[in-house]
C-alpha cells in the first residue's frame, strides 16, 4: 500500500495540478500554432516550408525546455517524477499527432537518446544498455509509424489506444533500463498516460473538425470552385488592404499583371463547354503553381470568365514581367491534354504598377485592362508592361 500511495502523492498532487494546467496550455499553443501555420504555408516554396518545419520542432524542444525548467523550480531542482515523465510524454506525443512534420518526427526520435546520455552524465549506470537499446529500435518503430499515419490512427479509436500503450510502455523500460523503479509504476503510469491522451484525442478531433468546418467555409466564400485558386470577392478584400498599404509605404512598389486566355471561345465551341473548364482549370492551376517558385510576393485571382489578376507586392513592373513571362513559356510547353488530343493554350497579358497619381483602385485597375486590351488587338499572346507592346 506505501507503493501506491508514495505514486499517488506524486501525480495528485499541487505541483502536478500546476504541470497539468502548463501542459495543456502548452499542447494548445501547438494547435493553434500548427493551425495558423498550416494556413500559412500553403502557397510557400519548399525553402521556406523548411523554415517552417524547422520552427514547429523548435516549439516542440522549447516545451519540453518549458517543462523541465518549471519542474525543477517545482521540484527543488530535481525532475525525478512520473508526473514530469508523463507531461513530457504528452508534449513529445501530441507533436507527432498534430504537426506531422519530419523536423518534430526527428525531435521525438532524438529524445530517448537525449535522455539516455543525460542519465549517464548523471551517474546512471549502462549495466542494462541492451535493454535501453532494444526499446529504442520498438519506440522508432511507433515513432515513424504514427508520423506516416496520424489520421488513422486518430479515427480508430483500438489503433490509438495500441500504439499509446506502446509508446508509453517502451519509454516507462526505456526510463527503467538506467533509473530502476518498482514495476507496479509502470501500470500506473500507462494508465493514466492513456487516460490524459485519450482526453486529448477527443478535444483533437472535436477541435480539428471545427477548424475544418470553418476551413471549407472559408474556402467557398474566397476560392474559385473550378479552379480552386483565389476569388473575386477575394481579390476585391485584397486590393482595399494593398491600397492602404501602399498609401503607407508609396516607396515599396506593387504591381498588377492581368491576363486571360486567347481564343478562350473556340475551346468552348469547338471541344465544348467541359474542354473550356479544363483549360481554365490548368490554366489556373499552372500560373498558382509556377507563380509560387517564381516569387513570394504574388497572389493569383481569378477575376471572372477566362479573366485572371496576380497582385505583386514589393514588385516592381520589371520583375513582375520576369515572373510571369517565365510562366507563360512554361504554359506553351504544357499543353491541355483532352480526349488524346494537345491543346496548347497562350495568354495576353497587361502589367502596370500602382502610382502615386492612382487616385482610388479603379484608376489603376483600368489601366491594366487597357494594357491586356493592347495585347489582345495587337494579335494576342503578347504582354504590354506600363503602355509598351512586347512581341514575344
Amino acid at each position: 500500500m506505501g507503493i501506491l500511495e508514495n505514486f499517488f502523492q506524486d501525480i495528485f498532487n499541487i505541483k502536478s495540478v500546476i504541470m497539468a494546467l502548463i501542459t495543456v496550455g502548452l499542447i494548445t499553443l501547438m494547435m493553434i500554432m500548427t493551425y495558423i501555420l498550416a494556413q500559412r504555408t500553403v502557397r510557400l516554396s519548399r525553402p521556406y516550408t523548411i523554415i517552417v518545419d524547422l520552427l514547429e520542432a523548435g516549439v516542440v524542444v522549447g516545451g519540453v525546455v518549458v517543462l523541465r525548467q518549471t519542474f525543477l523550480v517545482l521540484n527543488g531542482g530535481s525532475v525525478l517524477s512520473w508526473g514530469y515523465a508523463i507531461a513530457q510524454l504528452m508534449v513529445l506525443l501530441f507533436s507527432l499527432y498534430a504537426m506531422q512534420t519530419l523536423a518534430v518526427t526527428i525531435v521525438n526520435l532524438a529524445m530517448p537518446l537525449v535522455f539516455y546520455a543525460a542519465s549517464l552524465r548523471l551517474g546512471a549506470s549502462p549495466q542494462r544498455w541492451w535493454l535501453f537499446a532494444t526499446m529504442t529500435v520498438i519506440l522508432f518503430g511507433v515513432i515513424i509509424y504514427i508520423s506516416r499515419h496520424q489520421t488513422l490512427a486518430l479515427d480508430s479509436e483500438w489503433h490509438f489506444l495500441l500504439l499509446q500503450l506502446l509508446y508509453g510502455l517502451t519509454w516507462c523500460l526505456i526510463i527503467w533500463s538506467v533509473r530502476p523503479y518498482h514495476l507496479f509504476y509502470m501500470v500506473n503510469v500507462l494508465v493514466i498516460f492513456i487516460l490524459y491522451m485519450w482526453i486529448i484525442r477527443f478535444f483533437v478531433t472535436r477541435i480539428n473538425q471545427v477548424i475544418n468546418h470553418f476551413a471549407r467555409l472559408s474556402q467557398a466564400a474566397n476560392y474559385d470552385e473550378l479552379t480552386g485558386v483565389r476569388n473575386r470577392a477575394n481579390f476585391d478584400t485584397t486590393t482595399v488592404g494593398v491600397f492602404g498599404v501602399y498609401r503607407r509605404h508609396p516607396t515599396k512598389p506593387i504591381t498588377m499583371a492581368m491576363f486571360d486566355i486567347d481564343h478562350f471561345k473556340y475551346f468552348n465551341d469547338e471541344y465544348g463547354h467541359l474542354a473550356g473548364d479544363a483549360v481554365l482549370k490548368h490554366v489556373a492551376q499552372h500560373f498558382d503553381q509556377e507563380l509560387v517558385r517564381q516569387t513570394p510576393h504574388g497572389e493569383l485571382f481569378r477575376y471572372g470568365g477566362e479573366e485572371f489578376v496576380i497582385i505583386f507586392e514589393d514588385t516592381s513592373p520589371a520583375d513582375a514581367q520576369i515572373a510571369v513571362t517565365a510562366i507563360r513559356e512554361t504554359l506553351k510547353q504544357h499543353p491541355v491534354h483532352l480526349d488524346n488530343q494537345k491543346l496548347t493554350v497562350t495568354v495576353s497579358i497587361g502589367i502596370s504598377a500602382l502610382q502615386p497619381t492612382d487616385i482610388n483602385f479603379d484608376s489603376w485597375f483600368k489601366r491594366v485592362d487597357h494594357y491586356l486590351y493592347l495585347s489582345k488587338q495587337s494579335g494576342r499572346n503578347r504582354m504590354t508592361v506600363e503602355g509598351q507592346t512586347r512581341h514575344l
